[in-house]
């Protein structure tokens, strides 16, 4: 397919170059700014625009790829949607809810087709908790724990997302930038259950930016399912990209997924029978296999799940945990914050 890509950040580049990996044509490129827009030209041998729409109407694609800043991607997916041009789309979606919803709308009015990218779904241990939940052998979900804890905000500084660092641009930290992941997964096991947010924390503490560096989201659903999702910029720079797991409990059986001493992700499965242990796949290979499925589905005629209407709902559950946690003083800081996100 011939598939044009909007913006460089944050993972945008990245994305490009798996799509043509897998054999596709990115016959243009755009960012809105300069320098990302060069490297995109030089990368992909295609011509670059500065603004979304222009791209679109010139390069006439089978489909894009969508990224950029959180307050610049729903333009970009607004772009698509009235082109009726099939996208993938990058988190994070937007800095709030109210700001992406106006184009999710759209998109469900006119059909157009949308697909995240995120490789949660991808997962080993995905797959297998849902096997268990449909052969019996996990029970009823009763909790779900997730952490997402990657290295400090300077490491942005050197690249085209130093805006991660700007809340005007991104709305916030940790939390706005990778709680997606950990949101999704927990959406994509309670399904159409209404979901409430009882608990939330962002922290400044380490490194006293106007950003979280820490984030911590407690949720519910009305039938006692709890969700504790956790997301960072704390772990110490090193050899490990940050410190991932998850856990899943059942009235049957708990599944846990770790890390073994040369840093590959490993499945535990412990019920009263014992504890079995299985390998999990690297994030580099699920974000691939993610687009794979995604353009297949394109190509196939197929729906694709999660979907722009799945981006607007983690940004609800997202904006309601920094309600919570921007309402106590015991819950936020300690050092000054920017504010919220306004549309």
């Amino acid at each position: 397919m011939r598939i044009a890509l909007l913006s460089y950040s944050h993972h945008g580049r990245g994305m490009g170059t798996t799509t043509r990996d897998l054999g596709h044509e990115i016959v243009a490129v755009m960012d809105a700014e300069q320098g990302p827009r060069q490297q995109l030209a030089d990368e992909f041998s295609c011509p670059a625009y500065s603004a979304a729409g222009e791209c679109l109407d010139a390069s006439r694609p089978d489909a894009a790829l969508v990224a950029g800043k959180h307050t610049e991607m729903p333009q970009h997916v607004l772009a698509c949607a009235q082109r009726d041009i099939p996208f993938l789309l990058d988190k994070p979606f937007a800095d709030c809810a109210a700001r992406l919803r106006p184009a999710a709308e759209l998109c469900a009015e006119r059909g157009v087709f949308s697909a995240m990218t995120l490789p949660n779904r991808a997962t080993y241990l995905v797959a297998l908790v849902q096997q268990m939940i449909d052969d019996g052998s996990f029970g009823d979900l009763v909790l779900y724990n997730s952490r997402l804890n990657n290295g400090p905000p300077s490491r942005y500084y050197p690249t085209p997302s130093a805006w991660h660092n700007d809340p005007k641009v991104s709305g916030g930290g940790c939390w706005a930038t990778e709680a997606a992941h950990g949101i999704d997964t927990f959406l994509q096991f309670v399904g159409d259950r209404p979901v409430s947010v009882v608990g939330g924390v962002i922290s400044n503490t380490m490194f006293a930016r106007v950003i979280e560096d820490v984030a911590l989201g407690v949720l519910r659903t009305d039938d006692g399912i709890t969700g504790i999702v956790e997301s960072g910029y704390s772990y110490p720079s090193g050899a490990r990209s940050g410190d991932h797991s998850f856990r899943f409990v059942g009235t049957k059986a708990t599944v846990l997924q770790r890390y073994n001493q040369q840093g590959e992700p490993v499945v535990e499965v412990h019920t009263t029978q014992g504890v079995a242990f299985h390998p999990d796949s690297g994030y580099g290979s699920l974000m691939r296999e993610m687009i794979r499925r995604a353009l297949a589905a394109i190509e196939e005629g197929h729906s694709f799940k999660p979907d722009i209407t799945d981006a607007v709902r983690i940004l609800e559950v997202q904006d309601a945990v920094y309600a919570h946690a921007r309402a106590n003083p015991n819950t936020n800081g300690p050092h000054p914050l920017g504010a919220p996100a306004l549309v």
